[in-house]
């Protein structure tokens, strides 16, 4: 796995008002240190924040960049891995910084910097549109005096930036064809702006990418003589992938919806059960998509499929909604 190309946040300990400061500032521990060692200690930092990314230790990842940083402030690597961190953590503040680092960074040279860009682009619409929707809603307050017009203003605000972000993607792509994670990003934005046809294009391009990987990991699985841990990382790859095929295969389906094609729907719900028979959430959505089609017999397997992997209380609504569409089935059979 490429150091900082995955993962999620916790808390930083420099403020942000300190970083622009030491991103321009000039090297001054260079006088202090050997020119040998000054690089091998840039090499440590640039490692250990590497791998504090990959373990999704943020702000320690954070840490180590800013410490190398401090040597060498034009460093790709230290900065790049200083803007994955930020972006992980996800707080606006340091959505934003991310954003000025990422903009900074040659973009033609590592495919991670298109990649950061876009992800921070398309949170930033996320929150725009947030809040277009608090201003129209009257949740949140505003200084404008037409608050549907500034509601209007961030709305439109937030798709620029998801066409930005669907932009950037397809340049993080055009360096790393048939990343999954950039592909990913091309499902996500395209949703976001209405374009379920490409949306369902790229779930597609996806699935075919993760069949192969899946092939791959299955083959190293059943090879002689693997050790523990090979068969530990090979396990959390299949994971992943596993995760990520559900979410595809349910998106994909709800977009079919969307577009008026319950046929396709029930495929991609059929298709994720073939592969991972113990998704409760599947069968449910299938069942219902079956009674709209008038197909009772098979809803009523996939209802009582449900009930028997869904790990929910009796009373809970989804349990009492599949008993009410049980007894739809049975009366309609009848």
């Amino acid at each position: 796995m490429d150091p900082a190309h995955r993962a999620s946040p916790p808390r930083l300990t420099l403020p942000l008002l300190l970083l622009p400061l030491l991103l321009l500032a000039p090297a001054c521990s260079s006088t202090r240190v050997s020119a040998a060692e000054r690089q091998r200690r840039i090499e440590v930092y640039r490692d250990t924040a590497a791998g504090y990314l990959n373990m999704g230790e943020y702000e320690r990842a954070a840490d180590q960049a800013l410490r190398g940083l401090e040597l060498e402030p034009q460093d790709f690597h230290l900065r790049l891995y200083l803007g994955r961190a930020l972006q992980k953590r996800g707080l606006t503040l340091d959505i934003l910084r991310a954003e000025q680092i990422f903009r900074a960074l040659p973009a033609d040279q590592d495919f991670r910097v298109p990649l950061g860009l876009a992800e921070v682009l398309e949170r930033k619409g996320v929150a725009l549109d947030e809040a277009a929707r608090g201003v129209r809603s009257g949740e949140r307050t505003t200084a404008a005096a037409d608050p549907e017009a500034r509601s209007d203003q961030l709305a439109e605000q937030a798709r620029a930036s998801w066409r930005e972000a669907a932009a950037t993607y397809e340049a993080a792509l055009a360096l790393r064809p048939d990343d999954t994670e950039v592909m990913n990003g091309l499902v996500r934005t395209r949703t976001l702006l209405g374009e379920m046809e490409e949306s369902l294009v790229w779930s597609e391009a996806i699935l075919k990418s993760t069949s192969n990987e899946r092939g791959f990991w299955e083959a190293q699985m059943r090879r002689a003589g693997i050790s523990d841990r090979e068969e530990d990382t090979i396990r959390a790859n299949l994971a992943a992938l596993t995760e990520l095929e559900v979410a595809l295969h349910l998106q994909a389906s709800a977009t079919a919806v969307r577009l008026g094609r319950p046929d396709d729907a029930i495929a991609h719900l059929t298709r994720l059960i073939a592969i991972h028979s113990e998704i409760a959430a599947a069968y449910s959505s299938r069942a219902q998509l079956l009674v709209d089609r008038q197909r009772y017999e098979e809803a009523l397997a996939d209802i009582d499929a449900f009930l028997r992997l869904a790990e929910l209380p009796f009373e809970h609504e989804d349990i009492r909604r599949a008993f009410r569409l049980r007894e739809a089935c049975k009366a309609a059979l009848k």
